[in-house]
């Protein structure tokens, strides 16, 4: 996209300085709709896929099709596409009745903030990339994650592009609304003088046509800052693990009462040893008398951990909804099981064995 606005910049330029020239004029601005077309193309090759994706996820694992999450996320999902398409032809009306100066000022700043962040995003990907290119092509990396540009590390802008979606919507609302405040003020008042009533009438109705697309864009760009910052935020910020409760130790045991454990919730218990935080996790299976007890961690997702939604225990990484009956037995997302055994009404569990397994836990996690 900020390869169009890089050739739309010159054209434009180009096109002034021929337009007296109305066959030249005419060739300049062909090639810019050509331009605009195939930056539009690229454009959606980019977001139709993430618009699929997000189509396919109308239904979380584990529940109903026909729910009200359900309906929530497609009325959710249909109402940001209409949000979306309603500030671009928002956004448009209100261009097209700024003045010239205006109009290519915020164009600049729009094109600016455009062009970062999609150089932003090239320079991260083709990073990404280095590991594809060296392996099916035998390429050595354009650059690497030492590598320098102006002076700033490439790793620091990866850190920074992937938080840097909602720094740059932040921007472009600034840039539409100081640019719509501008545009109010030199709407308010009717200036010159009118021959008739009909003209002054139609004047100020102009006016209030102008001011309502400006107040209509800034409303809406606003919309789409909360849904993309905060919004986003609170939707996907990541779940926080219970504290780990208290437990009993005899010697070289850790015990656990199964007084404790016994009501059919998760229960978190950590046991640190030379800096790693080992982590696991005691769960009674319905209708039974028999306990699930594994490490806080599974084979497929890693130290994520798992937590407890209404009554069931959910991979906090993949989101997978355990069966607490398999709790207890190696495979798939279940926790890592590991030796024990119960006596007297209490789960004693060996320091040795959880030592064994320190390693999956890193120091610091």
């Amino acid at each position: 996209m900020f390869i169009y606005f890089y050739f739309t910049k010159y054209f434009l330029i180009l096109s002034i300085l021929v337009k007296k020239h109305k066959r030249i004029y005419k060739v300049f601005i062909s090639l810019n709709l050509a331009f605009m077309l195939i930056a539009i193309s690229c454009m959606l090759y980019l977001i139709i896929p993430r618009l699929l994706t997000q189509a396919m996820e109308f239904v979380a694992f584990g529940e109903d099709s026909v729910s009200t999450m359900t309906l929530f996320r497609i009325s959710g999902y249909i109402l940001g596409i209409l949000t979306g398409i309603l500030l671009v032809l928002a956004f448009y009306k209100f261009l097209i009745r700024c003045s010239k100066r205006q109009y290519t000022i915020m164009f600049i700043a729009v094109f600016i903030n455009t062009f970062l962040e999609y150089a932003l995003r090239g320079i991260t990907a083709i990073v990404r990339l280095k590991e594809y290119l060296k392996k099916d092509f035998n390429m050595a990396p354009i650059l690497t994650e030492k590598s320098n540009i102006f002076g700033i590390k490439v790793f620091d802008l990866m850190i920074f592009e992937d938080k840097s979606e909602a720094y740059f919507i932040g921007i472009a609302f600034i840039i539409i609304l100081l640019g719509a405040i501008f545009f109010v003020y030199n709407n308010l008042k009717v200036n010159g003088n009118f021959e008739t009533n009909a003209s002054l009438r139609k004047e100020k109705w102009r006016l209030i046509v102008n001011r309502r697309w400006a107040y209509f864009t800034t409303v809406l760009s606003f919309v789409m800052l909360f849904s993309a910052t905060y919004l986003n935020y609170q939707l996907t910020k990541p779940v926080e693990l219970t504290a780990a409760q208290p437990y009993q130790e005899e010697g070289n045991n850790i015990v656990i009462p199964l007084s404790d454990v016994d009501d059919g919730h998760l229960h978190r218990f950590s046991y640190k040893k030379d800096g790693h935080d080992i982590r696991f996790i005691v769960v009674r299976k319905p209708n039974s008398t028999s306990y699930g007890v594994g490490l806080d961690a599974c084979q497929i997702c890693g130290v994520a951990g798992y937590f407890e939604r209404k009554n069931d225990i959910v991979c906090k990484r993949c989101d997978v909804v355990m069966n607490k009956a398999t709790i207890g037995f190696k495979g798939g997302c279940n926790p890592i099981p590991f030796e024990y055994k119960i006596e007297n009404s209490r789960i004693i569990i060996d320091k040795k064995v959880l030592d064994k397994e320190k390693e999956r836990f890193p120091i610091g996690e």
